[in-house]
C-alpha cells in the first residue's frame, strides 16, 4: 500500500522510473510516467517540477516529526538532486535513472514508513481516482450547458477545472490539491449571496454540492481522518 506522503509519492515515481529502458528517450519516459500526452510540454515540465518539490516537503516533515533520523535522507536526497540537476530530457532516460541507485530506494523507503507510522495514510486506487474524475467531468459539462448566471457559470467552471487538475495530479501531489479545490469552492459561497443561493437553490446546484462532497469525502478517507475538513463540513450545513 503507498502512503499519501511526499517521500512515499515519490518513491512510487522513482520505482516505476526502474521499470523504464534506460536507453529510452528522457522526456518520454517522464511522459509515460507522468501520464502526459506527446507535445505538451508546459504540462510535463510543470509535473516534473511537482515531482522535484516533493523531497524538500518530505524532510520537513521528517526533520519536525523524526528530529533523530534527519541524516536518514542525505543519501537519497542528494541522489535526488543530482538526477534532477543532471538529467537531459533530449537524451537517454540513464541521465536521469543513472544516479538512481538501490540505497536511494531503500533510504527513501525508510523514510516513507516513517513518515506513514506518524500519520497512516493510503492513496485511492486508480480506478477510484478515475471514477471521481469522471463524475467531475461529466459535471462540468452539464454546469457550462446549464443555466447558471455568467459570473456563477465562471466561478464554477473555475472550481472544478482546478479540481481536474488536482485529481489528475493526485499520485504526485496527494490529497491535500484535491481538498483545497473543494475547499475553495464552497468556502466562496461565505462571501457570494448569489453564489450561495444558486448552488443550494437549484437541482444543478445540488449536482455540484453532491460531487464535490463525494469526492471530498473519498480523499479524507484516504488521509485517514475522521471528518471531513470543518469549512466543508459548515458548507455543507449550509447547503442542506
Amino acid at each position: 500500500m503507498i502512503g499519501d506522503n511526499p517521500a512515499a509519492r515519490l518513491l512510487a515515481v522513482l520505482e516505476a522510473g526502474q521499470q523504464k529502458n534506460q536507453a529510452m528517450n528522457c522526456r518520454e519516459a517522464w511522459q509515460q510516467i507522468l501520464g502526459v500526452e506527446k507535445g505538451k510540454d508546459a504540462l510535463l515540465m510543470s509535473r516534473i517540477g511537482k515531482v522535484m518539490e516533493l523531497p524538500e516537503q518530505a524532510i520537513q516533515i521528517l526533520s519536525r516529526d523524526f528530529p533523530n533520523q534527519t541524516n536518514t535522507f542525505n543519501h537519497w536526497n542528494a541522489k535526488v538532486n543530482q538526477a534532477f540537476s543532471q538529467q537531459n530530457l533530449n537524451a537517454e532516460w540513464k541521465s536521469f535513472q543513472g544516479h538512481i541507485d538501490a540505497h536511494t530506494l531503500t533510504y527513501l523507503r525508510l523514510t516513507a514508513d516513517l513518515i506513514q507510522t506518524k500519520a497512516p495514510t493510503k492513496l485511492l486506487a486508480r480506478e477510484t481516482m478515475d471514477e471521481l474524475r469522471s463524475q467531475v467531468d461529466r459535471l462540468l459539462v452539464e454546469v457550462l450547458d446549464g443555466d447558471f448566471e455568467t459570473e456563477i457559470k465562471e466561478y464554477v467552471t473555475r472550481y472544478l477545472r482546478r479540481l481536474i487538475i488536482a485529481l489528475d495530479e493526485y499520485r504526485i501531489s496527494g490529497a491535500m490539491p484535491v481538498i483545497e479545490a473543494v475547499e475553495g469552492a464552497f468556502g466562496h459561497a461565505f462571501f457570494d449571496e448569489g453564489y450561495r443561493r444558486t448552488i443550494s437553490g437549484t437541482p444543478l446546484g445540488q449536482e455540484v454540492v453532491n460531487v464535490l462532497s463525494a469526492v471530498a469525502s473519498a480523499v479524507t478517507i484516504a488521509l485517514g481522518a475522521p471528518q471531513l475538513p470543518q469549512a466543508i463540513q459548515l458548507m455543507l450545513e449550509k447547503f442542506k
